[in-house]
């Protein structure tokens, strides 16, 4: 009686072929993935600065905010990040004057929507942070 002793060659092309289909589902898969983590890591790091920024200029006996390049230097998780401080917009008559709030903004860096890849937290009475258009 002859022992088969190894895979023939049609056993071989059908592992290959399952591979390749396995691998085809798998990598688009694993794209989007790698975006929506990329966009929930660079509005997280959006999210706890802006917090500290907020913390530190409400808190009159606290440290002093962090100057525009301090916070702009803390690049990981977005591409870079963009710091305006509030300011005032006096206008009418009679003139009233309204504070206009600052904001953090970082750049995604590999954006599930090209036309959303900013992780923006504007720095008003309350800190509100999302994903939105440049």
């Amino acid at each position: 009686m002859n022992a088969q002793k190894g895979f023939t060659l049609i056993e071989l092309m059908i592992v290959v072929a399952i591979i390749g289909i396995l691998a085809a589902i798998a990598i688009p898969a694993y794209q989007n993935y790698a975006k929506r983590s990329s966009e929930t890591a660079c509005l997280a790091e959006v999210k706890g600065l802006a917090s500290q920024q907020f913390v530190r200029i409400n808190d009159p006996e606290g440290e002093n905010p962090m100057s525009k390049t301090e916070l702009e230097g803390f690049t990981s998780a977005c591409k870079d990040l963009t710091y305006t401080a509030a300011t005032t917009k006096t206008e009418g008559t009679p003139p009233v004057t309204t504070v206009v709030p600052g904001s953090l903004i970082g750049t995604v860096k590999n954006p599930q929507d090209s036309t959303k890849n900013k992780a923006v937290c504007a720095l008003g009475d309350v800190i509100k942070c999302e994903i939105e258009a440049p």
